[in-house]
C-alpha cells in the first residue's frame, strides 16, 4: 500500500525524504519507520525512537498504530517541556 510521509525533524532521519512510500499493507507505524530506515541502508536507533511522535491524518498515532492505503504519516520531534 501507498502512505504519504513527511518527516520534519531531519537531524533525526537524516536524509530521508517526504513523499509517497511503499509499506506492506496491515503495516504499523514501526514497520513503516523500520522499512524506510532499511531502504536507506540504516536502521532505526534510540534516538529515533525516543525523539520522534507520529500523527497520521491529523490524529496522534502510536508506534503500534496500524496504517492504512493513503494514510498521511507524519514525524515530528518529540517535544519536551519543564
Amino acid at each position: 500500500m501507498i502512505v504519504n510521509v513527511k518527516f520534519s525533524c531531519p537531524d533525526i532521519v537524516g536524509h530521508l525524504r517526504e513523499g509517497d512510500y511503499e509499506v506492506a499493507d496491515g503495516a504499523t507505524v514501526r514497520e513503516a519507520m523500520d522499512s524506510f530506515f532499511r531502504a536507506d541502508g540504516r536502521e532505526m536507533t534510540d534516538g529515533v525512537i525516543k525523539n520522534v511522535v507520529f500523527v497520521i491524518n491529523y490524529m496522534s498515532a502510536q508506534w503500534e498504530t496500524v496504517m492504512n492505503e493513503g494514510d498521511k504519516l507524519r514525524v515530528l520531534y518529540r517535544f519536551l517541556g519543564g
